[in-house]
């Protein structure tokens, strides 16, 4: 499905990504861990054509990230949707929330305006937001709220492909587990690719297929989510990052008590 083939990016003189390689199978997840600075972000606004690469190909489904062309980017964009950390933007402010989940639909599907309502009920309900909220303005909505309803805007497409760049980063512990839930529940259902970008390694097990672990611009290794704690294997890089998450995980519970 998706694959990254030696990929490099350099900005203002600074290598960004060096020599990046990976493969995500249809219906398959990729969780590419790391803390900032890494090369994440940047790697996803190249998959995303936001960005184009200094080298080396992104390829997905056969079809070469494209470079220029109204209709290239368009299919790619029906296919391959994202959703950022910061999605304040994400929601047009001057729209009500139903304006602004009918926008992709009416982008990208064949939906008449009815077909359209029916697709926004349905994934109202399956991220857990009201009816009621669709004619409030996005700047009403909770944190919480707010990205569930980004989740839903990038999914009711349907595409093939849903990166996620720290989606729940913001959020508290309750609000992160509620949304990689529904992260998981959704994935199965539709048959959804994922590509789940994060700093937090406790967020990974149970959602994502395998790791990829990166530190400034470069792969630091990439192995199957049940080799985590396999500490012997692992680069002394990836047990820093674990045990963070551990110590992070240990502090939420506290709390939690």
């Amino acid at each position: 499905m998706l694959q990254v083939q030696q990929l490099f990016k350099e900005m203002n003189g600074r290598q960004i990504l060096n020599d990046i390689n990976f493969v995500i199978e249809d219906g398959g997840s990729l969780a590419i861990v790391g803390e900032s600075g890494s090369g994440k972000s940047t790697l996803a606004q190249l998959i995303m054509a936001l960005k184009q690469p200094t080298s080396g190909h992104i390829i997905f489904n056969g079809q070469h990230l494209p470079r220029k062309g109204i209709k290239a980017y368009k299919k790619w964009y029906r296919d391959i949707q994202i959703v950022f950390q910061n999605t304040a933007s994400t929601l047009n402010p001057a729209l009500s929330l139903f304006k602004c989940l009918e926008e992709p639909l009416i982008n990208f599907t064949g939906l008449n305006r009815t077909e359209r309502k029916k697709r926004i009920l349905e994934y109202l309900d399956k991220i857990g937001l009201r009816e009621e909220l669709l004619t409030s303005r996005p700047g009403k909505l909770s944190g919480g709220q707010y990205q569930r309803a980004c989740l839903a805007k990038a999914l009711m497409i349907h595409p093939k492909l849903l990166i996620c760049d720290e989606i729940v980063s913001n959020l508290d512990i309750v609000l992160q587990q509620r949304i990689i839930e529904l992260l998981k529940s959704i994935q199965q259902e539709q048959g959804l690719s994922l590509l789940f970008i994060t700093h937090d390694l406790s967020l990974v097990p149970g959602l994502c297929q395998d790791i990829l672990v990166m530190k400034d611009g470069r792969k630091i290794e990439q192995f199957h989510t049940s080799d985590l704690h396999n500490e012997r294997a692992r680069d002394a890089y990836t047990i820093t990052l674990l045990k963070s998450a551990e110590m992070l995980e240990s502090k939420w519970r506290m709390n939690e008590t």
